[in-house]
């Protein structure tokens, strides 16, 4: 039995320094300012950061894929003896080495390991080498020996679907894998009000993600812990179950590491040289690391997904919108990546801005024998919008109406339900258009010289979108007190440069009152940290932000009730320390009185974020996000009609993403995203003729560089939504969802002639002018 006395006793001691081992336990006290490791982004500067080419391993061997030179061809005869005769190769494998699951990313399951029978595209592949070093890795695939018969290949989505056409996979008739059909309303009755009708073919091109870190992937494997890869990948858990699935082995088999990553924008979810990479380390045994160099990467480039819109947009005499019907062809190439999100958001999402009242959208998304596409930051947001946002601009000056007042009259506002049902608690999208007319000095637009024009784009998105998994949303964090009294969070979503840790270290900070740089936030490991759906779809500051949020509340509660354990009724944490009978006692003392009451474990809480989602049915109706963000953004261009160069001189982006959490990583996000849309728009295109990349280079790529960039000037209206962390809502997508119209438009403005194939080329610039004359 303990006496009150006794209890007293411990509680005094307790509030004494409890490691004895400690130099220096006065250093302790208050708030100290805790340093730690550097945070992402001071590591990176300082050069510190280890990116998967950085890493290797005693033993590790190169490996080296043999891919197809044709888009489509039987495979005859595969002869690899030479090739396992070089001298160093410990491995070279084909179909019939590695197991013959299908499986997929998706509900699509269409992927294999290696070509079996038929090769799909330029860059399929077919074998794969192991050896000690680069060099021996070419030799063997030099002497690979592979008999090809070609095959009728098909690259166009709408020849694809065509009677008669090249069969790419057997099981899917008309090469058609996906159809989308959206119907809200009565369109045909709307067609009966319209008193004007805009529309035409507009066309999204294969745009190259650019990533600056090449892609890759180093793999082991032994009996007991199964496969380990080491791979940038941004959704780890979704990767290991298709991964799992295409070699028969349960989840727990398969282990995936993320080191830091050195750019993505959607490139990198998941890879086949991944796969590859594993069933090299199960032949050999030993580890295996594949990076691919530029040009194999952009041969096999899984790019933007190309679309097709067919749109008719309606208004009545007023401007008001009363119809919006749309058809939309999507190439997949020869196999299903991200592709059928992509289709599906563009068949949707943008319905969410305005009122439209009826619309009919049909997507139908193809296989080709073009090299498989997948998302790139917008996903297939960005690229409906480019045409959406033109078609409107066209209603205007047919009705002569100033674009802005027009989107201001249709577009949808706090407390509205949408017409797919998102619900809008907040939603400041007029405030953005009032701001960015401002900023701009919208009213000079009719005053400009020739050549010069000013164009406006809105645009939405999702903070996280239920349908990415249907069978579960939201987030979880795990955050614990370390000896000394540091801060360690864990989460399952991944960092790939855009700021994510350094959100997360400064929601804990917010809630336990300690100085940022003593938090350290860790992910990126399917073995070690919490599950987690992954960095896409614009859900790591909200899914990712409230579930740390959470867990660091959960934290104070328990360090609160420990405090009052150790030190007795009113003591309190606040300001990062606990407060008891005018003393101060400090996190590294928290750490301590709990590893003396629990065997030496550290203090630890994990917590769950689960929002008030619902899941689309199966006519796409739903609210699939916590909250929505939206923009307004204005583009000033200036064409020179005799090359018919584009160069943007201005720009200014006002967004609605809550409130905003890190100022400085936020506007760099939008300064990021406006880069990558002038790019798209004036001059970037991956040119694929006949399932071949013509421009399979850097040099031949162009993208753009600082002197490209106007000076923008970015806004945030904030307002707190009661969804997000801290009232947040995303921005990284949004960011760049309307530069694609805000800059086609000013195109038109600036030129008289509309502009319905990106990029917006010099050279398509300058024949439009030429046919104008």
């Amino acid at each position: 039995m303990t006496t009150n006395s006794q209890q007293q006793a411990s509680k005094s001691q307790d509030a004494k320094v409890m490691n004895p081992a400690d130099p220096n336990p006065s250093a302790r006290q208050g708030n100290p300012t805790l340093k730690q490791k550097p945070l992402d982004l001071k590591s990176k500067l300082e050069g510190q950061t280890r990116y998967l080419h950085d890493l290797n391993f005693p033993g590790q061997l190169v490996g080296a894929i043999y891919r197809s030179p044709l888009a489509h061809a039987r495979i005859k005869r595969i002869n690899v003896d030479k090739a396992r005769q070089v001298e160093g190769v410990l491995a070279v494998i084909t179909a019939d080495d590695v197991p013959n699951h299908k499986y997929g990313p998706t509900k699509f399951k269409d992927w294999n390991i290696l070509a079996r029978n038929r090769v799909l595209f330029i860059g399929d592949e077919i074998a794969a080498v192991a050896a000690e070093t680069k060099e021996a890795a070419e030799q063997a695939l030099a002497l690979i020996e592979v008999e090809l018969e070609p095959l009728e290949g098909v690259f166009d989505p709408e020849a694809a679907m065509a009677p008669g056409a090249p069969q790419i996979h057997e099981d899917v008739e008309l090469n058609r894998p996906m159809k989308v059909d959206v119907s809200r309303g009565d369109v045909e009755a709307g067609k009966q009000k319209a008193a004007v009708v805009k529309g035409g073919r507009y066309i999204s091109n294969r745009i190259y993600q650019g990533h600056l870190e090449p892609v890759g992937a180093i793999a082991h494997w032994s009996e007991e812990e199964g496969i380990t890869i080491w791979a940038p990948s941004h959704i780890p858990y979704r990767a290991r179950e298709a991964y799992a699935a295409g070699f028969g082995l349960p989840e727990d088999k398969v282990r995936i590491i993320v080191p830091p990553i050195g750019g993505s924008f959607g490139a990198k979810y998941v890879l086949k040289v991944h796969v590859i990479a594993a069933a090299l380390a199960m032949a050999t045994g030993r580890h295996v690391k594949i990076i691919l160099d530029r040009y194999e990467d952009m041969i096999t480039a899984h790019p933007r997904v190309p679309l097709t819109f067919d749109i008719e947009i309606g208004a009545d005499a007023e401007g008001n919108f009363v119809y919006k019907d749309l058809t939309v062809y999507a190439d997949a190439g020869a196999r299903v990546y991200w592709s059928p999100n992509v289709i599906a958001t563009a068949c949707t999402r943008p319905d969410n801005i305005y009122h439209f009242h009826n619309v009919k959208s049909t997507g139908y998304l193809v296989y080709t024998n073009n090299s498989p596409t997948t998302c790139m930051r917008g996903f297939g947001n960005a690229e409906m919008l480019f045409a959406v946002e033109s078609v409107i601009d066209e209603i205007a000056l047919e009705l002569g109406m100033d674009p802005a007042e027009l989107r201001l009259k249709n577009i949808v506002h706090a407390g509205d339900t949408t017409l797919h049902g998102y619900r809008l608690d907040t939603c400041n999208l007029e405030a953005c258009i009032e701001k960015v007319k401002e900023l701009s000095g919208w009213e000079r637009r009719n005053e400009l010289p020739p050549y010069r024009g000013l164009g406006l784009a809105v645009a939405n998105h999702v903070s996280g979108f239920r349908a990415i998994d249907p069978r579960f949303d939201g987030s979880t964090a795990v955050i614990r007190v370390k000896p000394g009294g540091f801060v360690e969070v864990e989460t399952g979503e991944i960092e790939l440069g855009q700021g994510m840790s350094m959100t997360y270290a400064r929601i804990a900070s917010r809630v336990l009152g300690i100085p940022e740089d003593g938090i350290l936030v860790k992910s990126g490991d399917t073995g070690r940290y919490p599950f987690g759906i992954g960095t896409l779809a614009s859900r790591s500051t909200v899914m990712g932000g409230n579930a740390v949020q959470k867990a660091a509340e959960a934290l104070v509660g328990e360090i609160e009730k420990l405090a009052v354990e150790a030190l007795g009724e009113g003591a309190v944490f606040k300001d990062g320390v606990v407060q008891y009978s005018g003393k101060t006692y400090s996190l590294g003392d928290v750490a301590d009185w709990f590893r003396a009451r629990h065997a030496g474990e550290e203090l630890t809480v994990k917590e769950s974020y689960v929002p008030d989602t619902e899941l689309p049915d199966a006519t796409y109706f739903g609210h699939p996000s916590p909250n929505y963000p939206f923009a307004a953004h204005v583009a000033e261009v200036e064409v020179d009609p005799d090359t018919g160069r584009t160069k943007v001189v201005g720009y200014w982006a006002v967004h609605d993403s809550g409130m905003i959490i890190h100022e400085t990583m936020a506007k760099g996000q939008v300064l990021g995203a406006v880069a990558q849309g002038i790019g798209w728009v004036t001059m970037e295109d991956l040119i694929v003729q006949e399932g071949r990349v013509m421009n399979p280079s850097m040099m031949d790529y162009r993208m753009p560089g600082a002197k490209d960039m106007p000076d923008v000037q970015v806004h945030f209206v904030q307002e707190a939504d009661p969804h997000g962390p801290f009232g947040a809502k995303s921005l990284g997508e949004v960011a760049l969802d309307p530069v694609p119209g805000a800059i086609a438009n000013a195109i038109a403005h600036a030129t008289g002639r509309r502009g319905y194939v990106l990029p917006l080329s010099a050279e398509r610039v300058w024949k439009s002018l030429q046919d104008g004359r």
